[in-house]
């Protein structure tokens, strides 16, 4: 049974072991490239060895171990979830990766964050695409507000049911993070929705404009690196002052996000 064979039902939750930092993904980088020299591959949707006079048994086995640690999860899990993703989608994106986007990848991500050689990144399929994401840990909050220990009163759209699970979950004193808002200009997509939650939580993240977070399986999220970007050039995504962040206009017109470890409900309404 595959290691990620349990997210195949938790659909909703990523493993946090898909994350690695720019080192450790720089290593399984030059150690593919290494191996590509003798004619392995992932070229024409296949993990093979276009020079079989050159390949050893041991190379082609490191091979598959290593595109296993990092796109297992890709090529196990995703390709079966979305009728879009197909393996040949996820092995020609590998071969992309090794020889052309990790060597790019600094430029242009790296200048969001104070230090990105110390956060974590993984990739998922989203919209057609496998995009990057960055994890939203203790490195990360430290980076950006210098404390974990910032506690923010925020809202959370929530069904009936998902408000039960959220309290009983907190009574619990599990160690977890929500997606949440302190603006919104327009209600939630999801009809079912039709509660909002005031939270008082100890805050992990915050943006401008929803960031596509995903729900990770150590607790933390992690959001979309291409959301970053923000409407106009004179500031990003991320809100790295939460004194003025919450009275700025939403150039997206949707609402700003804010990632937080929720410690209790405060009041709940109808909307």
């Amino acid at each position: 049974m595959s290691s990620y064979e349990k997210f195949k039902v938790l659909g909703y939750i990523r493993p946090a072991e898909t994350f690695h930092t720019i080192s450790e993904w720089g290593k399984a980088v030059d150690r593919l490239i290494e191996l590509q020299s003798t004619g392995m591959d992932t070229r024409a949707g296949e993990i093979s060895c276009k020079l079989a006079s050159y390949c050893s048994p041991a190379d082609l086995d490191e091979f598959v171990q290593i595109i296993s640690k990092y796109w297992g999860y890709q090529l196990t899990v995703e390709v079966e979830r979305y009728d879009l993703l197909t393996k040949k989608n996820v092995l020609d994106f590998i071969e992309d990766f090794v020889n052309h986007r990790f060597w790019g990848f600094k430029r242009e991500f790296g200048h969001y964050f104070p230090n990105v050689d110390t956060l974590k990144f993984a990739y998922f399929y989203s919209r057609g695409d496998i995009e990057p994401y960055v994890m939203l840990d203790e490195q990360y909050t430290m980076q950006i507000y210098g404390s974990t220990e910032i506690v923010k009163s925020v809202y959370h759209f929530v069904s009936a049911e998902g408000l039960q699970r959220l309290e009983q979950a907190i009574a619990s004193g599990e160690q977890f993070d929500i997606s949440a808002y302190t603006q919104a200009e327009r209600g939630f997509f999801r009809e079912s929705s039709n509660l909002r939650a005031q939270i008082m939580g100890q805050v992990r993240a915050a943006f401008r404009s929803d960031i596509k977070s995903l729900a990770l399986d150590n607790g933390r999220r992690a959001c979309n690196m291409y959301r970053m970007q923000y409407p106009g050039h004179d500031v990003s995504n991320i809100c790295d002052d939460l004194t003025t962040c919450d009275d700025e206009e939403i150039r997206t017109g949707l609402w700003n996000e804010y990632i937080v470890t929720p410690l209790r409900i405060s009041q709940v309404d109808q909307l």
